[in-house]
């Protein structure tokens, strides 16, 4: 007669060793995302930017203000303004 060979597990070994397993698996998984996330993160990032933006950098935040009026003038204004706007509105500028 041929013995087949029986491999047994009892239930406190097969919870240690998926255990051990997720443990493994959760350390690779930290070691990869700070190793990637940092290096080819912020640090290589491109920002591109209108004109009219300021960004500032402090540390891994970025801080992006933008101000589309800054460049207009009360003239560029009265230029863009339709004439019904014109006739109702008055702008009185004291200097």
């Amino acid at each position: 007669m041929i013995e087949e060979k029986k491999y047994e597990l009892v239930m406190g070994h097969l919870v240690a060793i998926v255990m051990i397993g997720m443990l493994v698996t959760l350390g690779v998984g930290f070691f990869v995302g700070n190793h990637l996330g940092l290096t080819t993160g912020l640090g290589t990032s491109v920002i591109e930017k209108p004109d009219y933006c300021n960004v500032d950098k402090v540390g891994t935040k970025i801080h992006v203000k933008c101000n589309e009026l800054s460049d207009v003038t009360l003239e560029n204004l009265c230029q863009w303004a339709s004439p019904e706007l014109k006739n109702k509105v008055r702008l009185v500028v004291i200097a």
